[in-house]
């Protein structure tokens, strides 16, 4: 262990200082940490252009924040080939070659070129994209939905991503057999399978969810048996729902899955045998909990909330450096054996790498035990429990309380605070000389992140809807309720059905993963909450008769 640690010095020596070179980007290791620090690199508007597109070179993962960052540098003549090409309308882009074509192009302008300009692209990417040569061709033909029904799931699925929202409801707007459907989802694709989550959750396309009932599809991954017996129950089949939450149970891998598959087995038929193999779970969700609550029975999950032998003593790595986190985390990941394993983890018995040990347990006991752990409680004065467990609900999905972690969007620390935001709310508190980098540390975090929680709850009061806001944003979350289609009072379900119609996937289980998390941390602060109550305070609309 304290060859990783000098290794960790070696790579990460100033590493967290708010100067970024090139140089010093080189020096680190490939991932979503040098990422970040590549965008700010790149962002900085005394980085050259040709210090930029050298930056670019090293990220691992090009997402859209990093290519605006790219785009702001200069003219796009510039910039690398895959945005360069990204930023061509279709005039200038046709002239370019085929792999630029395959960069730039966008399926739903297909449907708009002449015959002459479409005979020319698909001249130019024959030879070196077959997908998408068949991608225009089945979106040149005549009947662009036969077409789509006739090739393979994976191609479908690409062209329906690739259309517009108006040209999806025209194009899906016939006749749709049904056996085709059962074909194509049987493939088990996950971005066909992508393609069905998205129909059945949106409330038009008719015509293929009725087509998706007269299927009987027996291929497929957990949540999608799931999302196609939700769309079941949306036609009142409730037999054939049954069917496909079985389906979906036995098609899990991960826990929160097999629960839910099963709560909904118990939703629909009453039958009690399912509540009870609900409550033996292990594993602590909104469905094992709800279990549990119903029948009276003590839980078969354990919690874990706090550790004997903890130091307050400096912990021999920098908490805050998220360079160091990430080879620390590499480098006792690749450790194999279990005993080994477990002689590392005394290195994190301090009371400040309290998450980094729940992180390292969690994969020991594979998720067999449930950590609920408090770190850095003390650093802020909480206007009561209630504050302090919404906090750490949502902190613990968000980051696993862990202070330098960030992520693919670049979301920044315990409470994975968005980079657009840190000025905003710096200034609505009243902070000065506050930076990016501020989010690592636990108690700048836990104070934003607490900050934006009671601004949230101003609004949409209720625990669900603020964790939507917070994971969503709240103009997502407006929107979504102004429409007046979910959290109905009256229908069968409810609210059950409203968080599970949800069309944002990651904001859908996220609202169930807190709201499981808020139920625990108040139980743990000396509040019973009463889950079902809880939740039937979400039904704020009547349901229109019409």
């Amino acid at each position: 262990m304290k060859k990783i640690f000098f290794c960790i010095a070696l790579f990460c020596c100033f590493s967290f200082g708010k100067d970024i070179t090139l140089k010093f980007l080189e020096s680190k290791p490939q991932g979503v940490v040098r990422d970040f620090y590549i965008w700010r690199f790149i962002s900085e508007p005394k980085t050259s252009i040709e210090d930029a597109r050298r930056a670019y070179d090293l990220v691992a993962n090009k997402i859209p924040r990093i290519q605006k960052a790219m785009e702001a540098k200069g003219i796009p003549t510039q910039m690398p080939e895959d945005i360069f090409c990204k930023n061509l309308n279709f005039e200038e882009l046709k002239t370019q070659d085929g792999q630029c074509i395959a960069f730039g192009l966008k399926l739903s302008d297909v449907l708009e070129i002449s015959d002459q300009d479409a005979a020319l692209i698909l001249d130019k990417v024959h030879s070196n994209n077959p997908d998408l040569f068949e991608e225009i061709v089945i979106l040149r033909s005549k009947n662009i939905l036969k077409a789509m029904l006739n090739t393979n799931a994976k191609i479908f699925g690409t062209i329906f991503n690739g259309l517009s929202y108006t040209q999806k409801l025209k194009i899906f707007d016939g006749s749709i057999p049904y056996k085709k459907l059962q074909t194509l989802a049987n493939e088990n694709n996950a971005v066909f399978n992508k393609v069905l989550h998205s129909i059945i959750l949106d409330p038009k396309f008719q015509t293929f969810k009725k087509s998706l009932t007269k299927a009987d599809i027996t291929k497929s991954n957990a949540n999608t048996f799931f999302l196609l017996g939700i769309n079941e129950l949306m036609h009142k089949r409730e037999h054939k729902a049954i069917v496909y939450f079985q389906r979906s149970q036995e098609a899990a891998i991960d826990p929160f899955m097999r629960d839910r598959a099963l709560f909904w087995q118990y939703l629909v038929s009453k039958n009690r045998l399912f509540l009870e193999q609900l409550a033996q779970s292990d594993f602590v969700d909104i469905f094992s909990i709800y279990a549990n609550q119903r029948l009276h029975t003590k839980p078969k999950y354990q919690i874990v909330s706090e550790f004997a032998d903890i130091s307050d003593k400096k912990p021999d790595f920098n908490i805050r450096d998220p360079f160091e986190w990430q080879i620390l985390k590499d480098n006792i990941f690749a450790i194999n054996d279990n005993e080994e394993y477990k002689k590392v983890l005394k290195y994190f018995k301090y009371d400040k790498t309290l998450p980094h040990l729940v992180f390292f347990l969690n994969r020991l006991n594979k998720y067999k035990i449930n950590y609920f752990v408090t770190p850095y409680e003390d650093l802020l004065l909480w206007k009561d429990d209630d504050e302090k467990s919404m906090v750490y609900a949502i902190a613990r999905q968000e980051s696993h309380l862990l202070p330098a972690l960030i992520s693919r969007s670049y979301a920044l620390g315990m409470m994975q605070i968005m980079p657009f935001n840190v000025l905003p709310f710096a200034k609505e508190m009243n902070l000065k000389d506050i930076d990016l980098f501020d989010m690592f540390d636990p108690k700048t975090a836990l104070n934003f992140g607490n900050y934006y929680l009671n601004h949230l709850k101003e609004e949409f009061v209720h625990p669900l809807f603020v964790s939507y806001a917070y994971n969503g944003g709240p103009g997502f979350l407006r929107r979504l309720l102004a429409k007046k289609e979910l959290f109905l009072k009256g229908r069968k379900y409810e609210p059950w059905i409203s968080m599970e119609l949800l069309p944002y996937e990651e904001s859908r289980f996220y609202g169930m993963k807190v709201i499981a998390n808020y139920v625990i941390y108040q139980e743990l602060f000396g509040h019973y909450i009463d889950l079902e109550k809880l939740l039937q305070q979400t039904l704020i609309y009547t349901k229109d008769k019409k």
